[in-house]
C-alpha cells in the first residue's frame, strides 16, 4: 500500500497593490498607443520640460528635461507623480500636446494638478493634488 502524499496548493496570498495595478493599466494604454511620429507627422522635434512640486506648489520634488524621440515615444503622452504614494493619479500631457500641434505653436507652458489619491488609505477622501509645471518646445 502506498502512502498518500498531501496536495499542495499554491496560493497568492500578496494583497492587490492599487498602485502598482493601475500603473500597469496606464502602461498598457502607452504601448497600445501608436508613435507621436504617426499620429502627428508634421512634428520634426519635441523637448520636454517637467519640474514636479508638491501640493502647495513651493517645495520641488524633482526636474526632467529631455529630447523626445520621435519614432520610439507614444501619442499617449502622459508621465508619473513624484508622490511614490499616490494612486490613480499621474499626468497626462497628450491633449495639450494634440492642442498646441493643430494650431503649430512652438512652446507651450502650463501646470497640472495630479488628481489621484494621496495614498491607500485615503482613496475617495484626500487627493494628491501634487502640481507639475511643464514646458514642451516643438520644431516642425
Amino acid at each position: 500500500m502506498t502512502e498518500a502524499r498531501p496536495q499542495t496548493f499554491i496560493m497568492n496570498t500578496k494583497k492587490p497593490n492599487p498602485r502598482t495595478e493601475y500603473r500597469q493599466q496606464q502602461n498598457q494604454c502607452v504601448q497600445d498607443s501608436p508613435s507621436l511620429e504617426t499620429r502627428f507627422p508634421e512634428l520634426k522635434t519635441l523637448t520636454v520640460k517637467l519640474t514636479h512640486f508638491d501640493a502647495t506648489g513651493s517645495r520641488k520634488g524633482g526636474a526632467l528635461k529631455y529630447t523626445v524621440n520621435m519614432a520610439h515615444a507614444k501619442s499617449l503622452f502622459r508621465f508619473d507623480c513624484g508622490n511614490a504614494e499616490c494612486i490613480c493619479g499621474d499626468f497626462d500631457l497628450s491633449d495639450e500636446l494634440a492642442r498646441a500641434v493643430a494650431v503649430h505653436l512652438e512652446t507651450i507652458n502650463g501646470e497640472m494638478r495630479c488628481t489621484g489619491w494621496r495614498n491607500k488609505t485615503t482613496i475617495d477622501t484626500v487627493r494628491c493634488d501634487n502640481l507639475l509645471r511643464y514646458e514642451l518646445t516643438i520644431g516642425y
